[in-house]
């Protein structure tokens, strides 16, 4: 027999875990997408709207583009990709997901990724508790409608276009660091 103080609970290596509640249904249809670092995406689901559980982002990298070493140390992290290739490094161990693979690089662990395939990719962030996506939007620049994800020569040469504000700076203020 359950009680309602069970439903609301779960155990895990005999230590309890509150279940959070989203505080009411949400839809998003087409969000507006961002230059994200390297990448371009949109957020999703936002904090707010899981009742800080997750966030949920979509990302694109345009191939040989990465995101260098670095560590979480208030989320875990979780990936699944839709399209093309996702090759991860977390800790020593390297990963290449391919469409429908799904990863999680728990906090407090280094890792880095990048697009080792040969066209964009498409994937899935998921962050967990939320908060990262504060993050992205403090330093995301709003993307035409028709964007691609940036390649490594626009990156090389600083189109402005592209060009992502503070991320070095802003980022140990989110508990990410870098290296």
């Amino acid at each position: 027999m359950s009680t309602t103080a069970q439903k609301k609970e779960s155990f895990t290596h005999n230590a309890r875990v509150s279940i959070r509640t989203a505080p009411s249904i949400k839809h998003h249809p087409g969000s507006k997408r961002y230059y994200f670092d390297v990448g371009l995406g949109s957020v999703c689901l936002a904090g707010a709207d899981t009742g800080g559980a997750y966030c949920l982002l979509e990302v694109s990298l345009a191939p040989g583009i990465g995101v260098p070493r670095h560590t979480h140390t208030h989320e875990d992290e979780t990936y699944y990709v839709t399209s093309g290739e996702l090759e991860v490094k977390v800790g020593d161990e390297i990963f290449v997901l391919k469409p429908g693979d799904t990863l999680l690089a728990p906090r407090n662990i280094p890792h880095e990724l990048r697009n080792s395939g040969n066209t964009i990719n498409h994937y899935l962030l998921v962050f967990s508790p939320s908060g990262f996506e504060e993050f992205i939007m403090a330093t995301a620049l709003r993307a035409p409608d028709n964007a691609v994800a940036p390649t490594e020569r626009q990156l090389q040469v600083g189109d402005p276009s592209v060009a992502v504000q503070n991320v070095h700076k802003l980022a140990t203020d989110y508990g990410i660091l870098f290296g």
